[in-house]
């Protein structure tokens, strides 16, 4: 069977290779909209356009398969551009998220990076969303999810990234639960010349460097180049556990409220002591794009709780028993793509990629053995979309998409290592998928936008993924979304392939259904306000505390909304969020163990709201060009605190024996559920065009009170680190 799923790809990819070249005549196209949410992807340029005109270019973006203009995208999207990236002073994806997405969450993790989430959903692993790179998925299917390049300090080559927040797997896949970040890199029609940039990071130690080549070789051809190096020390913050234990296993005694002093890694230090980098090159030819991808990151994290709970083999160093988890991630990404408009009515987009992921993982110090272990990933995806534009008011998008993935001994294997144990951890499976969009323009008013998708794993039944949005514009002023929508998420393969060698049968989905409904209104050509209320029917599928692995954790109802600033002119830009999200019914299956699930406490009688998610999430971020030289930014995180970690802890100290993947704390000691605060603050300084200069300062606000600077552990919320106000300096010479 395995055999037949490749040959079928193999055939696949060679008839979509084939299509492309009998496609690819010399008849001039008709004009081809944008794709991939930038007007810059298919070579456009439109430097010159004014705001206004921007906003209603016609763009392919994350949200929907038909292209539209901004004002109608039929989810909530925020479009962040290569001005935004460089002013912000963001040091990765993580915290440029952070400071930009209305009702984004960024909190740490033991195992092994930090997490992101929206609207709520969040989870310790990284499945509840879409990462992707020019339109392609690069999240790990086995287990990791989308935990690649985001915590990278290497930004150089991205000139856009659109992040959409509500269920997109109607257009987007299995996985897009939550949401999707779509990047969009440079190539060499978007950046010409040459330039090398120089940062260093001090309290946060870090070194990198980055060199970027493009040229436009013609009219529709380009080409780019780009590499990132960066050797990572982390910080030695101060780590606290929230609950007190005595001196063992050759450690001092935890007290609870004062810093952790046994030995442990700096935050954020590399694993395995390997360097961080990325790679890319482009090459754009008319309807043609070709690229290759590397990146390289991981870390070490901080210890567990249960170096004091667990026993010390007598032979073992207490530097060794008091290691976090390391691990270390490499992806390899090669794809062609093709996409030409056939005629005026008709479009083709096919696109060919193999993947490659491999994982060294290392268990913490406390963990029995701790064997290195290496897993690797294989992807080969097809992909094949026409769109249809009979008339000015229908649209209308098909397709189909492919992928055969085989795997090799997963590095966190709990679902194959549960009773019975499955031996067998070389697998392969194949998906294969059907979406469709229609996009009505009613009148001059009205837009709907009727989206589904069908997936069929090996291991799955078919998945359907529907959505539906209804734009209404009164006013050129006034816009008005309601949409309806419910996203299907299979489980990770590892979870699916365990499930079906011990019983043969098939793990239930994740799901997620909401209604939203939205409003935007533009004060002025520069200033606009939005405001939006959701409610979500979250099936959820995550990590079992008493299980120890992902299983089916319950029902969760939850409501929310956003208000929004954004103002842009040519030499100002600011944004204001305030997000909210509350839990308002919570269930898990009849029969489950106490602790089954971490998100809330609520279904065993304690408080009703997220353990994992601050009810209350306020932003603010500033960039102003004070001269032609000189820049400043500015920007404030601040979240409400974790009450609902704070219930799930009362609940925890209930229990006899309670797990170890849980919040536990001292009776008063509640500063982990506190508020928590960001202050970034940045000046940069071009002399010159070759020279441009930039400081950043970070966590300012730790400078006031350190207890306003601590980022929480997801699960152990009860566990947080300080960050220190720290600085990093830039240099770019422009060749």
């Amino acid at each position: 069977m395995a055999a037949h799923w490749r040959r079928w790809s193999i055939t696949f990819a060679i008839v979509l290779a084939t299509a492309s070249l009998a496609l690819a005549d010399d008849t001039p196209p008709a004009t081809q909209p944008a794709t991939s949410g930038t007007p810059a992807a298919s070579g456009g340029d439109f430097t010159n356009m004014s705001l206004e005109d921007l906003l209603n270019v016609q763009v392919v973006g994350p949200a929907g398969l038909t292209a539209t203009d901004v004002r109608h995208l039929p989810l909530d999207v925020t479009e962040l551009d290569a001005r935004d990236i460089e002013h912000s002073g963001a040091v990765d994806l993580n915290h440029l998220f952070q400071d930009y997405v209305p009702n984004a969450e960024i909190i740490n993790h033991h195992a092994p990076e930090m997490n992101l989430g929206f609207n709520g959903i969040i989870s310790d692993r990284e499945d509840k969303y879409l990462y992707q790179v020019n339109g392609v998925t690069l999240n790990n299917r086995m287990l990791f999810g989308a935990n690649d390049e985001r915590d990278l300090p290497l930004m150089g080559d991205i000139n856009m990234v659109d992040v959409v927040t509500g269920p997109a797997s109607a257009t987007y896949g299995s996985g897009a639960l939550a949401g999707v970040i779509d990047v969009n890199t440079y190539n060499g029609l978007t950046f010409q010349g040459s330039d090398v940039t120089v940062r260093q990071g001090l309290v946060d130690q870090y070194t990198s460097a980055e060199a970027r080549y493009g040229r436009k070789l013609s009219d529709t051809s380009g080409l780019f180049v780009y590499y990132g190096y960066a050797d990572m020390s982390g910080t030695d913050d101060s780590y606290f556990i929230g609950k007190s234990y005595p001196a063992t296993n050759g450690l001092p005694a935890n007290i609870a409220g004062q810093p952790y002093s046994g030995p442990k890694d700096n935050d954020g230090t590399t694993a395995f002591g390997a360097p961080w980098q990325k790679a890319f090159v482009s090459y754009v030819d008319g309807p043609w794009e070709l690229w290759g991808r590397f990146t390289q990151d991981g870390s070490e994290t901080q210890p567990r709780r249960d170096i004091y709970t667990n026993s010390k083999p007598a032979n073992d160093p207490v530097d060794t028993w008091t290691e976090g988890r390391s691990t270390e991630n490499q992806q390899v990404t090669a794809t062609a793509r093709f996409r030409k408009d056939l005629s005026q009515t008709w479009n083709l987009d096919l696109l060919q990629s193999y993947d490659v992921w491999v994982a060294t993982d290392q268990r913490w110090g406390d963990s029995p053995g701790k064997p290195v272990r290496v897993s690797d990933e294989n992807q080969l995806f097809s992909h094949a979309i026409a769109t249809w534009t009979p008339c000015d008011s229908q649209s209308i998008a098909f397709g189909t998409e492919y992928s055969h993935l085989w795997y090799d001994d997963p590095p966190d294997s709990d679902s194959l290592d549960s009773t019975p144990v499955v031996t067998q951890r070389t697998w392969q499976v194949d998906t294969i998928s059907f979406l469709a969009e229609d996009q009505w323009k009613i009148d001059k008013q009205w837009t709907l936008f009727l989206s589904a998708r069908t997936d069929k794993n090996t291991f799955t039944h078919w998945l359907l993924s529907p959505r539906g949005t209804l734009v209404y514009t009164p006013t050129r002023d006034d816009t008005i979304k309601f949409i309806e929508g419910k996203a299907d998420r299979r489980q990770d393969d590892e979870t699916l392939w365990g499930q079906w060698e011990r019983t043969g049968t098939f793990a239930s989905p994740e799901t997620l259904g909401t209604t939203e409904l939205e409003y935007e209104h533009k004060l002025t050509k520069q200033l606009k306000f939005g405001a939006n209320g959701f409610l979500e029917n979250y099936n959820a599928v995550g990590w079992d505390p008493n299980a120890l692995e992902a299983t089916t954790l319950g029902r969760f109802e939850i409501a929310g909304g956003e208000l929004a600033l954004n103002y842009k002119s040519d030499s100002t830009r600011w944004t204001f969020s305030e997000g909210v999200s509350t839990l308002v019914h919570a269930s898990v299956p009849y029969g489950s163990p106490p602790a089954s699930q971490g998100i809330s406490a609520a279904p065993y009688g304690y408080g009703n709201e997220l353990a994992e998610w601050a009810p209350s999430i306020t932003k603010l971020a500033v960039e102003h060009d004070l001269t032609r030289q000189w820049t400043a930014s500015a920007s404030m995180v601040y979240y409400s605190g974790f009450p609902g970690a704070k219930d799930y802890s009362h609940y925890a100290a209930t229990l006899t024996s309670a797990p170890s993947a849980v919040p536990l704390s001292d009776p008063g000691n509640n500063t982990a559920y506190g508020p928590n605060l960001y202050v970034n603050m940045g000046l940069e300084y071009h002399p010159s065009k070759n020279w441009t200069f930039r400081v950043d300062a970070y966590n300012l606000e730790s400078l006031v009170d350190p207890k306003l600077s601590k980022v929480n552990y997801i699960l152990r919320e009860s566990e947080y680190n300080e960050q220190p106000a720290a600085v990093a300096f830039m240099i770019r010479y422009t060749f």
